[in-house]
C-alpha cells in the first residue's frame, strides 16, 4: 500500500495538523467499529438469555410430567411384586407379568451448550448467567436419574413375561429388581422438587 503525504505540507504546523485529522479519523473508525461489535454481542446475548428461558420452561413441564406419573408408576410396580410373591402353583397356564410402565421426558441443554460455544455468557450479567448455569446442571443431574431408572426398567425384561416360567430364585431376584425400579420413582420425586425449585429461580 502507498502512501502519499499531501504537496502542501510545508511547515511542522501543517504536518501535525494533518497527522491530528488522520488519527481522528482512525480513532472514529475504530469507535465505530467497537460500537457496532458491542451492538452484536449484546443481541446475542439477549437471544441467548431468551433461548435458555424457552428451553427451561420446556424442561420444566418434562420434569412436572415425570414427576406426575411416579405414583402410579409405583402402584403397577406394587402389583408385579404381589404377583411375583405369590406362592408358586403346578398349573401350566402362563402367569403374564405387566411390567411397570417406563416414563422417559427428555431435557433439552442445547440453548445452553450453543451460548457456551459461542461465548454468548461472557455479555450476560454474571449472577444472571449463574442463575441459569444452576438450572441447566440440575437438569442434567435430572436426566442421569432418568437414565439410572431406564437401565433398572431394562433389568426387569431379562425376566421375561411369564412369570409360571420362572423359578423361586428368579422370582427373588425379579423382586429385587422391581424394588431398585420403585427406589427410582421416589429418587426422582426428590430431584425433582429440587430441580423445579432451582428452575423457578432461573426463571424469576
Amino acid at each position: 500500500m502507498e502512501f502519499h503525504l499531501p504537496g502542501h505540507i510545508r511547515t511542522l504546523k501543517d504536518f501535525l495538523v494533518h497527522l491530528a485529522i488522520v488519527t481522528l479519523g482512525i480513532l472514529i473508525a475504530l469507535g465505530l467499529e467497537q460500537l457496532v461489535e458491542t451492538h452484536h454481542r449484546t443481541k446475542v446475548a439477549r437471544e441467548a438469555v431468551a433461548a435458555f428461558r424457552r428451553e427451561l420452561r420446556d424442561n420444566r413441564t418434562a420434569v412436572v410430567a415425570m414427576m406426575t406419573a411416579m405414583p402410579q408408576l409405583r402402584e403397577q410396580i406394587k402389583q408385579q411384586i404381589a404377583l411375583l410373591a405369590a406362592p408358586a402353583t403346578d398349573s401350566k397356564q402362563p402367569l403374564h407379568l405387566r411390567y411397570a410402565d417406563i416414563h422417559f421426558e427428555l431435557v433439552s441443554t442445547a440453548s445452553w451448550d450453543t451460548a457456551i460455544a459461542t461465548q454468548a455468557l461472557n455479555d450476560i450479567p454474571p449472577e444472571e448467567a449463574k442463575r441459569y448455569s444452576a438450572a441447566y446442571g440440575v437438569f442434567k443431574v435430572f436426566l442421569e436419574e432418568e437414565r439410572s431408572g431406564l437401565t433398572s426398567w431394562q433389568e426387569l425384561l431379562r425376566f421375561g413375561t411369564d412369570a409360571s416360567l420362572l423359578s423361586a430364585e428368579q422370582r427373588t431376584r425379579a423382586i429385587e429388581q422391581l424394588n431398585v425400579y420403585a427406589g427410582f420413582t421416589y429418587v426422582v420425586e426428590l430431584i425433582g422438587g429440587g430441580t423445579l425449585r432451582t428452575c423457578d429461580e432461573a426463571l424469576q
